[in-house]
């Protein structure tokens, strides 16, 4: 089954199943683009469950002629972004 069909799959049914085999089919990718960002296992960790989650609240809008690995790609980079970008201005931050 290809990805769009397991995302519809999802969608319309609320198949773990379907979510899972995404998943398993992605994560070293999304771990490796996170890590490549963040250089740190821990927050690429972090990334990699923020972008499964976005995934999951996002399938219905997702549209079925977009490559979702397109879509993996962009979304890991942008929330390994954001996440350094809060983490820096955490840092920065130090109570008195």
């Amino acid at each position: 089954m290809e990805d769009h069909q397991l995302l519809a799959r999802f969608v319309r049914e609320g198949s773990e199943e379907a979510f899972s085999e995404l998943v398993h089919r992605h994560l070293a990718w999304v771990y490796s683009v996170a890590w490549r960002h963040v250089k740190d296992a821990h927050l690429a960790e972090d990334v990699v469950q923020m972008v499964f989650a976005n995934l999951a609240r996002r399938a219905a809008s997702l549209s079925r002629q977009r490559v979702l690995v397109a879509w993996l790609h962009r979304d890991t980079r942008f929330t390994a972004l954001d996440l350094l970008r809060s983490a820096q201005a955490t840092q920065q931050w130090v109570p008195v």
